[in-house]
């Protein structure tokens, strides 16, 4: 990556969150919502689980008329409560390799699909493949160490800001790496850092979030996305 370039994308990206099409705030909103009701141990994991991802004005992360994983999730939880509180304990276990920790994940979610599918068979899809909504659920527990993962953003990012060996389909542990790379680059903007502090409200996570270097990455990419 060539810091010159990324540096001219941060100019731009300042400019925009103090623009009226600026409408990311309520990411760190939800945020916020997971961080002070997700709890591991809950009796009611079902409850807790759709708690945690409740947003009126953030649904868009967990759902949309094609794609809808929360609530596939929800539809696991009532089949096997027990095995979903177990598949998220594993997920967040740090001492284990985080790549190895997805696809675990990935492969339940499979498991309880063909066993949902049994009972209704108009359950084709859970929406965890992709890594988009698995990497949602460490971005939301751990915000400081993961982001959220979409290869098409990652990929168009990397080929602006000049990388030389542009990413492949899944390389999500390298995309973490990158989001990590551009936080500290981004933290040492005063200007950036100040401007954005200003947008959030009292309903917003204020702690360390990657979040930050997930929205300029995601910004950047879809500016020429088209």
């Amino acid at each position: 990556m060539v810091l010159n370039l990324i540096n001219q994308e941060i100019e731009k990206y300042i400019a925009f969150i103090n623009s009226e099409s600026y409408n990311e705030i309520d990411k760190w909103e939800a945020l916020k919502t997971f961080q002070d009701n997700w709890n591991i141990d809950a009796t009611d994991f079902k409850t807790m689980y759709s708690k945690s991802l409740f947003s009126k004005m953030a649904n868009n992360l967990w759902a949309n008329p094609h794609w809808f994983p929360k609530a596939v999730m929800l539809r696991f939880l009532d089949h096997n409560p027990e095995k979903v509180r177990n598949m998220f304990a594993d997920l967040y276990n740090e001492t284990q390799d985080v790549g190895k920790r997805i696809d675990r994940f990935e492969f339940q979610c499979d498991v309880l699909l063909k066993e949902i599918a049994n009972q209704d068979p108009s359950v084709k899809n859970h929406f965890h493949n992709g890594q988009r909504m698995i990497t949602l659920y460490l971005a939301f527990r751990f915000p400081e160490k993961y982001a959220i993962y979409k290869f098409t953003e990652f990929k168009t990012f990397m080929e602006k800001v000049g990388a030389k060996d542009i990413p492949g389909t899944g390389e999500y542990e390298r995309f973490f790496k990158v989001v990590r790379t551009i936080y500290e680059i981004l933290s040492k903007n005063q200007v950036l850092m100040q401007e954005h502090e200003k947008k959030l409200t009292n309903s917003c996570y204020r702690g360390k979030t990657l979040m930050l270097a997930q929205d300029f990455i995601f910004t950047t990419a879809r500016r020429y996305m088209g």
